[in-house]
């Protein structure tokens, strides 16, 4: 069961699985709206880190918002905090590398790692908008939680989709 929206709507959902060819392990395959190990829908995430980090609103005022238990609210809040750092480090990486226009989408400094993730993540989502927008010659826009789970997977909101160093593990082909 998925929750998604304000008021929660509990949505039936039964996730599709592959066996990848190489290490014959089975895999989840999430659709770009689910996070893993969430049972909440990305963009009730999304609103509440942004009211954490626009609105200064903490997590309790944030599950009285939202209708979620405080106890969730303040994980998700507790484990983008976390990962700020390597969220800020990944997308200005791929904002820089997605135009040659970059320096249009740069946000501007910002007063905590916190901010400056949220800051990256968004110009990602502009990045993509402004290079699909020349494909499509229409106006296309991108929420920014969906382009943080394409561009880093279901893990952009748990704790271990971060790693804390080099990673070594081999890829799947």
């Amino acid at each position: 069961m998925i929750r998604c929206g304000v008021p929660v709507v509990g949505r039936l959902f039964t996730p599709r699985r592959a066996r990848c060819s190489d290490c014959a392990a089975t895999h989840i395959l999430l659709p770009p709206g689910l996070a893993a190990r969430r049972a909440d829908h990305a963009g009730v995430i999304a609103e509440a880190v942004e009211l954490n980090i626009v609105q200064g609103a903490g997590h309790r005022k944030i599950a009285a918002v939202l209708g979620r238990p405080e106890t969730t609210v303040r994980d998700w809040l507790r484990t983008f905090s976390a990962n700020a750092p390597a969220v800020m480090a990944a997308f200005a990486l791929r904002v820089h590398r997605g135009t040659a226009e970059a320096l249009g989408f740069w946000p501007a400094p910002a007063a905590t790692w916190k901010s400056n993730a949220l800051g990256m993540v968004m110009a990602h989502a502009r990045v993509l908008a402004h290079l699909h927008r020349a494909v499509a010659q229409s106006v296309v826009t991108v929420p920014w939680q969906y382009a943080a789970l394409f561009a880093h997977g279901p893990w952009f909101f748990s704790r271990v989709g971060w790693p804390d160093g080099c990673n070594t593990s081999p890829p799947c082909r």
